[in-house]
């Protein structure tokens, strides 16, 4: 009789929801908005990838106890509105601005993530470096609509092309070789080497005499605190003695990056 009475209790262990490890509950999802800026982020016909999702998906969410649902890019405007109206929880590099704080963007509290401006322009450029706004004085300069900019490239000397297309990258590298704007604005150096080897054109970069753009974790309105914190706890952690920094070195060879 004492089979039927363990069989019997393996069935009730079934029947409320199944063994224990089957009991757990499913990593909470977080539904994340992207902009492409590569090779941190990429665009592809799969959905997105790059190296900034590779590190999230392996440091930030087993910390966190989530899962990070990462959306399809999208411009930097579509961006902000998706965040403010909570269509995305999300987006783990963004610029912190008081127009942004004052839709409602909720930002974490440190930066772990800064990326070194530069304008790529071509080799043929009679420029060698930059020190003042007015080394771009006649100059038409390329960007993204709703992309924040630091305070050098604000002065009036600069004129500024805008493009509101999620692939703006490679719609202002084609510019640049016809000859319609003569620089290309970029938050970081990575990027414009990923993409002179996509575009099959040479470029020469000159570094924005600023200090970095610093970017931040952002959250919509109505994400629980609680969840902003988890964040930054985990975060902390993760990017902690230099993790980020050596993964960004390892992954670079995966995601081909061509010397200018």
């Amino acid at each position: 009789m004492q089979w039927r009475t363990v069989a019997a209790l393996a069935m009730a262990m079934f029947a409320v929801g199944g063994p224990v490890h089957a009991q757990r509950a499913a990593p909470e999802t977080v539904t994340v908005g992207l902009y492409a800026v590569a090779p941190f982020v990429i665009a592809g016909p799969d959905g997105p990838h790059g190296i900034l999702i590779d590190f999230f998906d392996q440091e930030i969410a087993p910390r966190m106890g989530v899962r990070f649902k990462w959306s399809a890019p999208v411009t930097t405007a579509r961006l902000e509105q998706n965040l403010m109206h909570g269509r995305v929880m999300f987006n783990p590099i963004l610029v912190k601005t008081a127009e942004r704080q004052r839709g409602g963007i909720v930002f974490a509290g440190d930066v772990h993530i800064k990326f070194e401006p530069c304008i790529a322009v071509l080799p043929s450029n009679p420029l060698t470096g930059l020190s003042t706004p007015d080394d771009l004085t006649g100059m038409a300069i390329g960007w993204v609509q709703a992309g924040a900019l630091p305070a050098f490239m604000h002065d009036a000397h600069v004129k500024l092309d805008l493009v509101g297309v999620p692939n703006w990258e490679m719609t202002n590298i084609e510019k640049l070789k016809a000859g319609r704007i003569q620089g290309i604005f970029f938050s970081d150096v990575y990027t414009p080497r990923y993409y002179a080897r996509e575009g099959g054109v040479r470029l020469k970069l000159l570094k924005v005499p600023e200090p970095g753009t610093l970017l931040y974790g952002a959250f919509a309105p109505d994400v629980p605190a609680a969840l902003v914190k988890r964040y930054e706890l985990a975060a902390h952690d993760a990017f902690s003695k230099g993790r980020w920094e050596a993964f960004v070195q390892k992954a670079l060879g995966d995601y081909v990056v061509a010397p200018l």
